[in-house]
């Protein structure tokens, strides 16, 4: 019977490790409530637009992802990041990545990794954040899959932002909006 205990013992601690793992692993999307701070400035998205247009000629339509080569939580949340491309695309959305080393002049809007934004047709900022929030950052904790029936209909009256999330991310290294 102390077989038992022990056991029950073991695998008690292993889970009570894994959850104490799991929480400790949540990060602020926005650490330094730079972003937060920056969005109250009125022209703050028509300079995201407007850097977003000078990389890539048509930005309208678009799903825009926005990566880190050194960041754990992508692949963790690579199987959401698919599906919700997907998604976009069959909705009449492109697929624009932007990696945060080769375009480090975005670090200056996006304060942490993996983060997408979505552009409408008129080139107007639909929503701008993480893609989840949670340990895995998967599908079913997404803050975008919420607001899918919102952004693939005509009633998207403003700009969604997010930055008080915690999950799996990355904070982007150069930050100074």
């Amino acid at each position: 019977m102390s077989a038992k205990w022990i056991v029950g013992v073991w695998c008690v601690s292993c889970l009570a490790g894994l959850l104490f793992l799991s929480f400790s692993q949540l990060d602020d999307f926005d650490p330094e409530s730079k972003l937060s701070m920056a969005i109250t400035d009125i022209e703050f998205e028509q300079k995201f637009i407007s850097q977003l247009q000078k990389n890539h000629s048509s930005i309208g339509q678009s799903i825009i992802h926005f990566s880190d080569n050194d960041c754990f939580c992508e692949s963790i949340a690579q199987n959401h990041i698919a599906r919700l491309s997907n998604n976009m695309i069959a909705n009449g959305f492109h697929n624009i990545h932007i990696n945060i080393n080769t375009d480090p002049e975005f670090a200056h809007f996006v304060p942490s990794t993996p983060a997408v934004a979505i552009v409408g047709a008129l080139e107007e900022l639909i929503y701008f954040g993480p893609y989840s929030e949670g340990y895995g950052c998967l599908r079913g904790t997404g803050l975008v899959d919420a607001l899918l029936p919102k952004i693939n209909s005509t009633t998207v009256e403003n700009t969604i932002l997010i930055t008080d999330a915690k999950g799996c991310y990355c904070k982007t290294s150069t930050l100074s909006i």
